[in-house]
């Protein structure tokens, strides 16, 4: 099982939770938290995807200045750490124009019909709802499987909805 991981949900978590602590112990919690993953999903390899920061030519930006401009809280103070210790001994792939949730869809999308359980999206990021395949919510430890039209359904409702949480409005 090929488990795609959301770098970014994991960097807030982790960052979050290590305020206090010095970046001894930030990697080590990095480490335990995707140990946990792996081991929860019974992955036999892994990919970490990573958002750009301040993408200049991010196409939801580009589309919609207004996209997540409601978002003030400050990022965690080993945040930069986080995301350096994720490249460097991770390989996470840092994602150029499209957001890490993007490229955990497009990965998922490009198994999906040859094998539906060849990988498993491990995120909290509800827009995921939107892809096929399974899916591994790692912060209240479920796993569950949605198809085309369960992806379809919540993206429809998303555009008739909006998405506070991004500043997207709704029809």
């Amino acid at each position: 099982m090929l488990a795609l991981l959301d770098g970014d949900i994991i960097t807030f978590k982790v960052g979050f939770t290590t305020e206090d602590v010095d970046e001894g112990i930030v990697k080590a919690r990095l480490r335990e938290s995707i140990n946990l993953i792996l081991e929860a999903v019974e992955a036999t390899k892994f990919k970490i995807y990573l958002t750009e920061d301040n993408d200049p030519k991010a196409f939801r930006k580009r589309i919609y200045p207004e996209y997540k401009a409601n978002r003030i809280q400050p990022r965690p103070k080993h945040y930069k750490f986080i995301r350096d210790h994720l490249q460097e001994h991770y390989d996470a792939e840092v994602c150029q124009e499209i957001e890490a949730d993007d490229a955990l869809g497009i990965e998922q999308c490009s198994y999906w019909r040859q094998d539906p359980h060849h990988s498993i999206i491990v995120s909290i990021d509800k827009d995921l709802k939107q892809i096929p395949g399974l899916h591994y919510n790692f912060v209240k430890d479920e796993e569950y499987e949605g198809d085309e039209m369960d992806g379809l359904h919540y993206f429809y409702t998303q555009l008739l909805t909006g998405d506070s949480s991004d500043n997207v409005k709704g029809v």
